[in-house]
């Protein structure tokens, strides 16, 4: 699990060791297991500034960005398969769409 808050000064990304594993001593059982906290150091840049002038320094260098119209093609294509399937699951769980 992971959380992120763009606003926070310090601690932006905190990345938790939670999920489920499997009891190997019985047939289908899960136990819960919560392990360590890390957060990672992440710069305080101003992000939309750093966006823009890596743009403008792809364009002066003939460097192709970090990320693409294809990248940006595949996050949406991405986002509209989660979209699909949330509002799919809400069908079946009989909960009104919107």
């Amino acid at each position: 699990m992971a959380t992120f808050d763009d606003m926070a000064i310090e601690g932006k990304l905190t990345v938790y060791d939670k999920g489920f594993d499997q009891d190997s001593r019985s047939y289908g059982e899960y136990i819960t297991r919560s392990g360590d906290i890390f957060s990672p150091r992440i710069d305080n840049g101003e992000p939309l500034r750093l966006e823009c002038e890596h743009f403008v320094d792809s364009i002066r260098e003939g460097k192709a960005p970090r990320s693409d119209g294809r990248s940006g093609l595949r996050v949406v294509k991405v986002l509209e398969s989660l979209q699909k399937e949330l509002e799919g699951s809400r069908r079946l769980d009989g909960a009104p769409l919107g």
